[in-house]
């Protein structure tokens, strides 16, 4: 029996606690059957908390797999040690989305909400590469029919849906502006106001109200610590990632390479 009070004692998030009592579930029934399980989609910091629980207990292995090697959404499969990682194969499906866009605009957002509508749930769909006139689904397996049959429009655009092949995989160009900032500190609240471009004020309320995320993880306290490679994200307005410290200006400021993705 799996001490689960002992291996969930160091996450403090509730959000944590109840993704690591759902990967020692899989992980249960993977000792007690001796076959693998599989988790939904997870970012990279629900597939740190899983690993973090995953590594702490003996006879079982893992892998992961989003569809592509860059993908950020993945799903990890638990099984036990004596198979080998490289024959588990993760049940993705990979969905090619068309229709004729060129007089209607659409974004990540609309794709993600036209594949919601008919009840599937965010955890089941793995990254949307959207390019200008399809966009790629890695999506679990299990709902590849209803996608299917579902999805007939996205922004009222009638649409085509067929399967592809993870070597068909076309990956999107990304939109990505090199920022040059010095900072005072490496607080959350400073070094996010220089790569989104608004004033430090405004950008501790945001963070206050719970609309900025640190490493995937929303961040409440603008004085958090921030570290090279780290990412910080706002809702609808991208992504900054902090690249590398550049020195000390003349006045004593932080010098920073930041890259901003939208």
């Amino acid at each position: 029996m799996i001490d689960k009070e002992t291996l969930l004692y160091h996450l403090n998030r509730e959000k944590d606690r109840v993704l690591g009592d759902k990967i020692l579930d899989k992980v249960e029934l993977v000792l007690k059957r001796n076959k693998e399980k599989f988790s939904d989609f997870l970012n990279p910091h629900q597939r740190k908390v899983a690993l973090n629980v995953i590594k702490q207990i003996n006879k079982i292995n893992y892998t992961e797999d989003g569809g592509y090697e860059r993908a950020e959404r993945k799903r990890i499969a638990i099984f036990p040690d004596f198979l080998f990682p490289e024959h588990i194969e993760i049940p993705l499906s990979i969905l090619k989305i068309e229709g004729n866009f060129n007089f209607q605009s659409v974004s990540h957002r609309d794709f993600l909400g036209a594949i919601m509508g008919p009840g599937i749930k965010r955890k089941k769909i793995g990254d949307i590469l959207v390019c200008d006139d399809f966009a790629q689904i890695i999506a679990c397996k299990e709902i590849k029919k209803i996608i299917s049959l579902k999805l007939n429009r996205v922004h009222e655009v009638p649409v085509q849906i067929t399967e592809i092949n993870r070597e068909d995989i076309i990956i999107p160009t990304q939109n990505t502006k090199e920022i040059m900032a010095t900072v005072a500190s490496m607080r959350l609240d400073a070094v996010a106001s220089a790569g989104f471009g608004d004033s430090r004020n405004k950008m501790s309320r945001k963070i206050k109200n719970k609309k900025v995320k640190l490493n995937y993880k929303i961040e409440d306290d603008p004085a958090q610590d921030v570290e090279i490679n780290d990412l910080i994200s706002i809702k609808r307005r991208g992504r900054v990632e902090i690249v590398k410290k550049r020195g000390i200006s003349n006045r004593g400021r932080i010098k920073l390479l930041l890259n901003r993705y939208t």
